[in-house]
């Protein structure tokens, strides 16, 4: 138990951190939507790279790719000697137009 508590307060611990995603999709009334898989891309190698802990992360098939549009991500991260998967949310803001987030564990 402590183990896994260990590991969620280590994914937390990730600082906000910033990505874009300048390949967009856009559908046929104009809305122009996020790139999840580069968001989702740039959570795990952040955990990676702050934490050293591989892990896969899980976001909303569909985003407005709109400044102040907020969702949530889900990073799951195996533990340890059979323990269960921790599972931390973090919170992804679009700060602009061209797809630049911000994302913080939570």
């Amino acid at each position: 138990m402590l183990a896994a508590l260990a590991c969620a307060a280590l994914i937390s611990a990730c600082g906000s951190s910033s990505s874009t995603s300048s390949s967009s999709t856009s559908s046929t009334s104009g809305t122009v939507h996020l790139n999840i898989a580069r968001v989702e891309t740039s959570i795990e190698q952040s955990i990676l790279t702050q934490r050293h802990l591989s892990s896969k992360v899980v976001c909303p098939a569909v985003v407005i790719q709109e400044p102040g549009v907020k969702f949530e991500c889900k990073a799951t991260v195996a533990s340890a000697k059979k323990k269960p998967a921790v599972v931390t949310p973090f919170e992804v803001t679009v700060t602009n137009s061209k797809g630049y987030v911000t994302y913080v564990g939570k």
